[in-house]
């Protein structure tokens, strides 16, 4: 009997410890309405809200309460009242510095401490891995009506609703005061926070989160970010190129282009991803990879100059190759007359398109020169086999390579007239004028040096 009378008595005590703990969970109801009845009547009691407080913390070190979402859920409502009322007094001290009401608005989230609100986002997450049916029932509320929703309901679907506007708000804030770390969570937490209430998925936010971060020039949320609008599948070709930048930069040149290649596919289209890819093939040295795409960029856009200096650019690399090691020349292709001639289509185009730019249209002139001085050379000290009449065939080579000399002098003067004070040009008139029997020019051109 007396073992009976002290099972009782446990029962008892345990029964106790579960409603007491039940009661922090009501006293935080009871308080958190009681301090919203008085930010209705304009007169905020934090008595009450600190009362909210202290309950539900001690309801969430409690294990028979802590996993509850009703519990989470006071806690985000009073995490997130906390929050609004630091930041009425951030906005109250500014009354009478700045005048204009949406300014002062955004300047004061732009200084407010966000602990209180970083609280009431973790509460929502938890919500949703505790209790997927809670949001659901939230959700359909809010696409059928406040009032399938009870009061309880409806004040959390409130609350949440307010923190995703008011999240885009501190994002603006924050990124106005160019804080833009913090800029990028808020318009993160901002898509997030509307993909659970609506099951959408918030393009616009996750994108102003990944611009945010690359203001910010953080590797890591860069990273973060635009990997997120790839995994759930609202990538634009902005977040490929945004992480084959990062990566590129940290070094990791496999993982880079591994990114390059799933952007390509996803968007073989995009000019963006086809340039980046293009700059990576000609650091690389994969000079026919780069040709293709540049191919298929001037399909894409036929008035772009660069693109045509650059192929005329890579046709004149391949004409005259050096040694990795030592850069000295190599022996020329068999196709080098053949590539000449396409270097110098491409570079004829660059000039024809006359681009705003006048360091491509410089080089295109000065690479111009170059290729037709160049091609002058390689005629002079072509080698020679089984020739019958030397002198003939001598004669008519020197008389070759000068038609390209003097073909080469008005691309290097126009050069010239863009850089009047490039040396290396001087240096190339210098010589072809000399070459050229042009002694007055050259006699300029050896003074302007000196």
């Amino acid at each position: 009997m007396k073992t009976r009378i002290k099972t009782l008595a446990c029962l008892s005590l345990l029964t106790g410890s579960l409603l007491a703990q039940k009661g922090k969970v009501q006293t935080a109801w009871r308080a958190l309405s009681d301090y919203e009845e008085t930010v209705k009547d304009g007169k905020p009691n934090l008595t009450y809200l600190n009362k909210a407080k202290e309950a539900i913390d001690l309801a969430l070190a409690n294990e028979d309460t802590k996993n509850q979402s009703k519990t989470h859920a006071y806690k985000l409502r009073v995490s997130y009242a906390q929050f609004q009322n630091t930041v009425d007094e951030e906005r109250k001290k500014l009354e009478t510095t700045i005048q204009d009401k949406t300014e002062r608005l955004m300047t004061a989230y732009g200084n407010t401490d966000l602990a209180d609100f970083e609280i009431a986002s973790e509460e929502l997450n938890k919500i949703k891995d505790l209790d997927p049916k809670f949001l659901e029932v939230i959700q359909d509320g809010l696409v059928k009506g406040a009032g399938s929703l009870d009061e309880d309901e409806l004040k959390f679907a409130l609350a949440v609703q307010q923190m995703k506007i008011e999240s885009a708000n501190i994002a603006s804030g924050k990124y106005k005061a160019k804080k833009y770390t913090d800029a990028a969570d808020y318009f993160y937490k901002t898509g997030v926070i509307n993909t659970i209430l609506y099951k959408s998925k918030d393009t616009a936010n996750f994108y102003n989160a990944c611009i945010a971060a690359s203001k910010a020039k953080n590797t890591d949320k860069i990273l973060e970010y635009n990997k997120k609008m790839i995994d759930v599948k609202i990538a634009a070709p902005y977040n490929y190129e945004a992480i084959y930048t990062v990566l590129l930069a940290k070094g990791d040149s496999s993982s880079a282009i591994e990114v390059m290649k799933k952007g390509r596919t996803m968007f073989p289209k995009d000019i963006g991803l086809l340039t980046q890819e293009t700059s990576y093939f000609l650091e690389s040295g994969k000079q026919l990879e780069a040709l293709a795409n540049l191919k298929t960029s001037i399909e894409k856009d036929p008035k772009n100059a660069l693109y045509y200096f650059i192929t005329g650019n890579i046709y004149d690399n391949l004409s005259n190759p050096k040694d990795k090691k030592t850069n000295r020349d190599l022996e020329k292709p068999a196709n080098y007359e053949d590539l000449v001639k396409s270097a110098e289509t491409s570079y004829l185009k660059a000039i024809e398109l006359n681009p705003v730019n006048k360091e491509y249209l410089y080089n295109s002139y000065f690479n111009l020169g170059a290729v037709y001085t160049n091609y002058g050379s390689y005629i002079t000290n072509k080698k020679i086999e089984k020739i019958t009449d030397l002198a003939k065939y001598q004669k008519e080579n020197e008389a070759k390579a000068l038609d390209y000399y003097k073909k080469a002098i008005p691309y290097l003067e126009k050069a010239l007239d863009l850089k009047t004070d490039d040396r290396s040009t001087m240096v190339a008139l210098r010589k072809l004028y000399m070459q050229t029997g042009n002694d007055v020019k050259a006699k300029e051109m050896n003074d302007k040096l000196k």
